[in-house]
């Protein structure tokens, strides 16, 4: 093991060996007591050893101990999207923050990959990807979570295929079907649950509007608003896209609640449905598919609470199980409701 730092000898570098010498005994002995292992050595050769250690400036080198352990005790952190740095009142933010203070709590550092290759236009962003040199970068690290909507699949398959320790943040498949190891929102229950309030409210006719119906979050989603009770109608379009035009058409439909795919569509949506409703004397309740920890307790928003940072710190959990030996697995995290004000009776 080297060691770095200078000392009387006036060197930059030092080893064992040098404090060997010094003291007149073996570098395996100076091993041993240097790493507190000296069970059978005289106290007075460990103390020797000791002095000399700290007179010649001995610091251990971190990454040949954690070596020496088989190991680095680096975890990676993957973002196939932008998401460093972040605001508060993003979607990432709380997931980023319980990644953070489980690798802490059990003394783990995180080491954070942007690999990129290509250029998606002149201007901005690579293709993020994990083999962009051919070769998979994270093997730096113990094990990853990866996170971001942008994967690459045939990545996730080179990964599974290799058995390289990897917990993905959100559900995602294998071209066979398998599920990758993940942590992610429970959506498909916690979305059950909310077209059971809808419907407890008097609710027969909602609608559902969101961005992309490919994602295994949305098709959780959907699978759970298709199997309820209710008359739903399915509508999918960037935020900038929705307009009174398409209110107007819901109200038209006999719609009288919308349930939005985040806290985004709900701020427009909000302010279209009091104008619209206004005009035609008309009322829809909102609801949000996916509050984000950032909203708060108090927000008036009814709906449910994604919650990041409990999936970042299971995340973290699962990838330090995977390395002690555990298979690895696919985990559900409940979403909490949230009661909001925005979920109303429909008028009778």
């Amino acid at each position: 093991m080297r060691i770095s730092g200078s000392g009387r000898s006036g060197r930059s570098r030092v080893s064992q060996a040098d404090i060997a010498r010094q003291a007149g005994v073996t570098q395996a002995a100076v091993s041993m007591i240097l790493r507190d292992r000296a069970d059978g050595i005289p106290e007075a050769t460990r103390e020797r050893v000791l002095a000399i250690a700290r007179e010649l400036g001995y610091r251990a080198d971190p990454l040949a101990r954690r070596l020496a352990n088989g190991r680095s005790q680096i975890i990676g952190v993957f973002t196939y999207e932008k998401v460093f740095p972040v605001a508060h009142r993003t979607f990432y933010h709380r997931f980023l923050l319980g990644i953070e203070e489980a690798a802490e709590a059990h003394d783990q550092d995180l080491l954070l990959f942007t690999s990129a290759a290509g250029r998606r236009d002149g201007n901005s962003g690579g293709v993020r990807t994990i083999y962009a040199s051919g070769e998979n970068k994270l093997r730096l690290a113990d094990a990853a979570v990866l996170l971001g909507r942008d994967e690459i699949p045939a990545e996730l398959e080179q990964l599974s295929a290799d058995q390289y320790p990897f917990v993905f943040i959100g559900r995602r498949f294998l071209a066979d079907g398998r599920e990758v190891p993940s942590v992610a929102p429970d959506y498909a229950a916690a979305t059950r649950a909310l077209t059971q309030r809808f419907a407890a409210l008097g609710h027969r006719k909602i609608a559902y509007l969101g961005a992309d119906q490919s994602l295994p979050a949305s098709i959780d989603r959907l699978s759970a608003i298709t199997a309820s009770e209710l008359d739903a109608q399915l509508h999918f379009a960037p935020v900038s896209e929705v307009d009174e035009a398409l209110l107007h058409r819901l109200l038209d439909a006999g719609v009288t609640g919308l349930m939005l795919e985040n806290s985004e569509y709900a701020e427009l949506v909000g302010g279209l449905a009091t104008k619209v409703g206004a005009d035609r004397n008309a009322h829809l309740s909102l609801a949000v598919a996916g509050l984000t920890e950032e909203d708060g307790a108090d927000t008036p928003w009814s709906g449910f609470t994604v919650p990041g940072y409990r999936i970042g710190h299971l995340a973290v959990e699962d990838l330090l199980a995977q390395l002690e030996g555990a298979p690895p697995g696919c985990r559900l995290v409940p979403c909490p409701e949230a009661p909001g004000r925005t979920l109303t009776a429909v008028p009778r």
